[in-house]
Formats: C-alpha cells, structure tokens, sequence
C-alpha cells in the first residue's frame, strides 16, 4: 500500500515521523496528529496526490520547493519568519510531474502518478 509521510524538524533539529493512513482510504475527517496541526491537508485523487500547504503572507518567491532521494520539502523564508516541511513521496509519483501552485495563502502540490506501462501490441505477420 502507499502511504504519504509528513517529516517536521523539532526543536533540537531531530525528524519526527508521522505516518498517514493509506490515501486510498483516506478520510478528510479524521484528525492526524502533526499534519492537521499545521492545517496540511493530503488527499488521493484519480491522477495521484494533491497536498495543500498553508503559507499566509510568504509571496511565491519567498518558497522553495525542492526534491530530493523521494524526500519532497517545502521552506518559507521571509525576513521575519521562516519554516520547513518535508514529506516522504510514494513510490509511484512521477517526479518529473510534481507542480507547485500559490493562490490566496495556499500552496498546492500536485504529485501526479507514474504512467502505467501499457500492454504493446505486436503486430502477427504472415511469411507466406
């Protein structure tokens, strides 16, 4: 099954871990240590993920998004205050499809699933 992970740094610069429940199954409403503290938001859609990050008052130059070994992290920095969220992405999103979209205080990933490969069909030839 899939799971989408949620790092946050504590105080003394450690990682907590926070598992979410697997998306398939996921449930809006069920309150999730850590991520609903921050008003993250994680759902499952038909093409793959969409995470909703609160970022009030950082303009979209002012975030980083960045991906790397499947770790995806999100950083704020304005001129007097700043955060970090890092997320452990499936397996089966395509990085080269990851989006990243501010509107009105929110910033909005979208992790697009890996194309299934498709069956090839072969062409049958007659040699006589």
């Amino acid at each position: 099954m899939t799971s989408l992970v949620n790092r946050e740094r504590n105080g003394d610069g450690g990682l907590l871990t926070r598992p979410f429940s697997d998306l398939w199954n996921f449930d809006p409403f069920r309150v999730f240590s850590g991520a609903q503290s921050y008003g993250i938001d994680i759902s499952r859609t038909e093409s793959g993920y969409s995470v909703e990050v609160p970022v009030p008052g950082f303009k979209p130059d002012q975030i980083e998004v960045t991906l790397e070994d499947g770790m995806l992290t999100v950083k704020g920095k304005s001129e007097k205050r700043n955060f970090s969220r890092t997320f452990t992405i499936p397996e089966d999103v395509d990085e080269e499809r990851i989006e990243a979209d501010v509107e009105h205080g929110m910033l909005t990933l979208t992790l697009a699933l890996t194309p299934k490969a498709q069956p090839k069909r072969i062409s049958v030839k007659s040699s006589s």
